[in-house]
């Protein structure tokens, strides 16, 4: 039974979800790193909020850790890189608190814009300060948007209820996208110098990290405020904290910060900032929703494999994987059988698919490949780390598509090169179910990339078949299946044998001796 690790006061309803799946839960406080290191190889999948912070150090001891959860869009308290390179999945929900973040950006706004904060601290100590706390209005003001997502969209759709003009920033969002929300897209310098407001509801990432300092708030109007409820340090929290000093800008809105809990606050004091302590998806509705939702996602994920929602691997679905399934044990046997049959130490490996393998998005295809070749060096080793250990030890990869023409539906290639060359094999799904190797270093063969594989290369001369066959037999090895390639008469052949038990050292030798055999070798992939 797999077992689940719950911190962060997660709603109960997602830890019944869990029960609900025949999954075993244990309910925790949050934990610091080393305290979760302690513990973490208990379990199978953990459920974290923001509280805890899973770091490199926090997973250094996980190596039963499948799956990460947070109940929650961002992921900024997990260290993505250590659990890819751990192959752990790193889920999150990124709908599940759209509507309650969106809110709380207009309750920032309404409240910055009509100085609610003041002016109800005034009525509570006795004062009548009408006069003090003139507003500024929505109506006819152009809000800028800084990403438009999911939260970045509900905003645009709401400020327009407002009949606010709408302008925003989003490299990935197309023309067609922004017509559709009725949002002009524009670029950053345009947003800062013509917005009323700001909002930002960008990702954390390198490139969006201190996105606002000092520099760009000086070209904003005097009058323009800004709102941040994604994430601490996009907007620089020393400039804002200078530019509300000096006036350079009218006020900022803040729920979120580069540390929580908030250290160090340079705005303390000042009466132009409202802050609130990351409560953007602190309502029942979205603290249930993400619960339920991040229980199911992980529940799958443990039962099925089915990829929701991830955040260091693309997602595949149980419909999708199941589909996939005859794909991804094709691409994992070419793997394995090229880092068998490939003598000496790689390079550089790479995947082609030729014609249709009937599907738009090969990554997980590519990611299986890469798992079976890994499988032979490296002890612990799936599809969400291969690609990360792959490059940690030197090895580049690459694929492309191709145009060549193939006598099947479609072909996938796997070309390695090593220290000692270089070589490849091709293989292809009979009736879309059925694996086979087509082709081993250009020739042709119909082989089962299963069991106990005996694959020789010798001259294209008589005799040859017929005396591995009998050496073999006269081992007791009894053949399961054969196949035969050349690449021209009198040339080069291959032969590929099947057997039921693996070929001893001595029997192989012999096969070697054989004359006009120039290459022998025993490999042994897993049985279907």
């Amino acid at each position: 039974m797999a077992k689940i690790l719950v911190l962060d006061g997660l709603s109960p309803e997602g830890v019944e979800v869990f029960r609900a799946e025949g999954l075993e839960v244990d309910v925790r406080p949050p934990q610091k790193p080393d305290e979760l290191a302690a513990i973490i190889d208990d379990y199978d999948g953990l459920v974290v909020r923001s509280a805890t912070k899973v770091s490199a150090d926090a997973l250094k001891n996980a190596t039963r850790l499948k799956v990460v959860g947070r109940a929650g869009a961002g992921t900024d308290n997990i260290d993505n890189k250590a659990a890819t390179e751990k192959g752990i999945v790193v889920m999150n929900t990124p709908g599940g608190n759209t509507i309650s973040t969106c809110e709380h950006t207009f309750a920032l706004l309404f409240a910055l814009c009509r100085n609610v904060p003041k002016a109800h601290q005034s009525m509570q100590e006795g004062r009548w300060d009408r006069k003090l706390f003139m507003g500024t209005e929505l109506f006819g003001k152009t809000l800028g948007i800084v990403g438009v997502g999911r939260i970045g969209g509900a905003v645009a759709k709401r400020a327009q209820s407002f009949e606010m003009k709408v302008i925003a920033f989003d490299p990935i969002l197309t023309q067609m996208k922004a017509e559709a929300l009725g949002v002009e897209l524009v670029s950053l310098e345009e947003l800062y110098e013509r917005s009323d407001f700001i909002t930002i509801h960008a990702p954390k990432s390198e490139k969006t990290n201190n996105l606002i300092t000092l520099a760009q708030m000086k070209k904003m109007k005097r009058s323009c405020r800004i709102v941040n409820c994604a994430r601490g340090g996009i907007v620089n929290e020393q400039d804002l904290a200078q530019a509300l000093k000096d006036k350079v800008i009218a006020g900022a809105a803040l729920d979120v910060y580069t540390s929580e809990p908030f250290e160090n606050n340079p705005f303390l004091g000042l009466d132009n900032v409202i802050t609130t302590p990351h409560l953007a998806a602190s309502t029942d509705e979205a603290q249930l929703t993400v619960a339920v939702d991040i229980a199911h996602q992980m529940a799958d994920f443990l039962k099925t494999g089915a990829i929701v929602n991830a955040v260091n691997v693309p997602s595949l679905d149980s419909e999708t994987r199941k589909t996939l399934q005859p794909l991804l044990y094709l691409g994992e046997r070419l793997g394995e059988f090229l880092a068998l049959y490939a003598p000496g130490r790689p390079g550089a490996i790479e995947i082609e698919y030729v014609g249709d393998p009937g599907v738009t998005d090969t990554y997980p295809i590519t990611a299986s490949i890469l798992l079976g070749f890994l499988k032979p060096m490296v002890e612990a080793v799936n599809m969400v780390s291969a690609p990360s250990q792959l490059k940690a030890r030197g090895i580049e990869s690459s694929e492309k598509r191709s145009a060549a023409e193939s006598d099947y539906a479609f072909e996938i290639g796997v070309n390695v090169t090593t220290d000692g060359g270089a070589q490849s094999v091709r293989g292809t799904l009979f009736h879309g179910t059925d694996p086979r190797i087509v082709r081993i270093a250009g020739m042709r063969v119909d082989a089962r990339p299963a069991g106990n594989m005996l694959v020789c290369m010798n001259e294209d001369v008589p005799q040859v078949l017929g005396r591995i066959c009998t050496t073999i037999g006269d081992a007791g090895i009894n053949i399961a299946n054969l196949t035969l390639g050349r690449d021209k008469p009198g040339g080069r052949a291959l032969t590929v044998i099947n057997v039921d038990q693996p070929v001893s050292a001595k029997t192989l030798d012999a096969v070697r001796k054989i004359p006009h055999v120039t290459q022998a070798d025993c490999l042994t992939l897993p049985e279907a």
